[in-house]
């Protein structure tokens, strides 16, 4: 005879993995409960038992089971009893709502995993999986959500429906990552919604809750925002409710479920943003170790077109095309629980097409042509551009307007006196739209130096300088020129401090520019618009030279 003895450690995983079995059982398995039906003018015990019941249960079952005295008249009003493992039960579909990025679903039976794209629909048995920067929402039976965010793994165990009762069987199983659960109140004993991890069981009846897991550690954790939820395991069972959390390590018991912090106070913005880059900030939360911000393209959150956590109570919120998101924050304390969340939802952005790059005059330059030239790049997005020449930064003594330039440069009608002035430029898309404008770039007009004695001629090289609006303090700005718009292999790819860049002895030719801020937590944002400018022959800048005009380094 031979004995098998069980250590603690494989005790527990064999009772959790008997946990799991059971509670993932076909509904039909447990007691018998009733599904109460409400009866409307009209119904009769036949409808409703070939509407509700499984085609193997005879309505004469039905019409025993509540004592129906006469089948063809049912008192409108009455409650009628149906039992649960009478129901109907069919499989039920998952539906991507919303995917952004690089997601992926085996299913069951395949190998090969295929791209997740809006409108697909799953069964149970399909495994999903989002890589960086991608996340994704699925809608199920009873129209409960769950939004998937980035580097997760995600199984549908179960999707089922009562029939038309409107009762479901959801349960799903985070293997690792991240997910935020918004459950719609469930009626009937039988309904239920469930998300297991590698350690725990979270099961409510309607509810919004986020659950994560990592796999690494064996730890999960379960963050309540509104509504109660049952987390537990082999050996532990906690009632977490509305702003609580409850974090579980190395597959121990949960602990005591935690409060969660409260929301950040958020300043909304009021106006569109017309700049970028654009710092969201927010008041300090006590407690906090650091904040989540997220960005979406409606308050639903559907899919986050950003997801980052920072130390500060500020981030950089990306370039986004025109139009209105939602942006929500909240903080990270104790254990690594998130808390509730403060959001602003409705943000418009109205900041394109972004103005072009300013090549010169430079800010708080000093100009000796009464009538300057003043030069950009060509933005990608424009068609033409908008150019204003002041006496103020507010613009408000107009001296000279360009509504519709075509090309690079401008100069103004008449000749200058003596004095400061203000510049600036904005760029219109090929329907006519203008964006913001560049800040107020102020310049002073002096006279010309004295003309010098002539000696022996010396080369002189020319510079390329580009500047762009400045960021925060301690922001850095990422730049490249190339050759081509593609930016396959850069000829200038370099790192600054300031948001100017001085390129001497350029090759002639034509040169693609982009640049990108460097928040102060090293996060890269996204490259700005794509900029061409061109630098003639050596000869040509000689000639200009020789000729008495000002130096003609730069045609756009």
């Amino acid at each position: 005879m031979t004995h098998r003895v069980w250590g603690r450690s494989q005790l527990g995983r064999w009772l959790f993995a008997a946990l799991l079995a059971i509670a993932f059982a076909p509904a039909f398995a447990a007691p018998v409960a009733d599904w109460n039906y409400r009866v409307r003018p009209n119904d009769t015990i036949w409808d409703l038992a070939g509407h509700y019941l499984k085609p193997d249960i005879p309505w004469q079952k039905l019409q025993d089971y509540n004592k129906v005295a006469d089948p063809l008249h049912l008192p409108p009003g009455m409650t009628l009893h149906i039992p649960v493992a009478w129901l109907r039960l069919e499989p039920a579909r998952a539906k991507v709502i919303a995917v952004i990025g690089n997601a992926t679903a085996t299913l069951p039976g395949t190998a090969q995993a295929v791209p997740v794209t809006q409108a697909m629909s799953f069964g149970y048995g399909a495994t999903l999986v989002t890589q960086g920067d991608t996340s994704l929402t699925l809608e199920f039976a009873d129209g409960s959500r769950i939004l998937v965010q980035s580097n997760s793994e995600l199984a549908l165990d179960r999707l089922s429906a009562y029939g038309n009762t409107g009762m479901v069987d959801t349960r799903v199983r985070l293997q690792r990552g991240r997910i935020n659960s918004d459950v719609i109140p469930m009626s009937g004993n039988a309904a239920r919604f469930s998300v297991s991890t590698p350690g725990t069981i979270s099961s409510v009846r309607g509810t919004h809750f986020r659950v994560i897991a990592d796999p690494e550690t064996d730890a999960a954790r379960t963050e309540v925002t509104s509504g109660k939820v049952d987390v537990g395991n082999d050996r532990r069972h906690v009632l977490v409710k509305t702003g609580l959390g409850v974090a579980t390590a190395g597959g121990a018991s949960p602990g005591q479920p935690q409060s969660l912090l409260p929301t950040p106070a958020l300043s909304c913005p009021t106006a569109p943003i017309n700049q970028f880059p654009y710092e969201f900030q927010w008041q300090p939360l006590d407690g906090a170790q650091h904040y989540r911000v997220q960005v979406a393209s409606s308050a639903k959150f559907e899919a986050l077109l950003m997801d980052r956590v920072v130390d500060d109570a500020h981030a950089v919120i990306p370039d986004l095309s025109d139009g209105i998101y939602a942006i929500r924050v909240r903080g990270v304390g104790t254990g690594q629980l998130e808390g509730l969340d403060a959001t602003c939802s409705a943000v418009t952005i109205d900041s394109h097409p972004q103005p072009p790059l300013i090549v010169s005059p430079q800010p708080d330059t000093r100009v000796r042509d009464t009538r300057p030239q003043f030069r950009w790049t060509e933005s990608q997005q424009a068609a033409s551009y908008t150019w204003q020449l002041a006496s103020d930064s507010a613009f408000e003594h107009l001296l000279a307007e360009q509504p519709q330039v075509t090309g690079s440069d401008v100069r103004p009608p008449h000749s200058l006196p003596l004095g400061r002035y203000y510049w600036r430029i904005a760029s219109r898309d090929d329907t006519g739209k203008v964006g913001p404008y560049t800040h107020a770039l102020p310049f002073d007009l002096v006279s010309e130096p004295p003309a010098p004695v002539p000696g022996e001629p010396k080369h002189s090289h020319g510079d390329l300088v580009l500047s762009w609006p400045a960021g925060n303090p301690d922001q850095r700005y990422n730049v490249q020129l190339a050759r081509q718009p593609e930016f396959a292999q850069p000829e200038v790819d370099t790192t600054l401090d300031k948001p100017e860049i001085d390129l001497k002895n350029l090759s002639s030719g034509k040169w693609y520019v982009r640049v990108r801020t460097i928040d102060t937590d090293g996060y890269a944002g996204p490259w700005g618009s794509v900029q061409k400018t061109r630098i003639p022959c050596m000869a040509c800048r000689w000639a200009a030279a020789g000729g008495g005009a000002s130096l003609l380094w730069l045609i756009l």
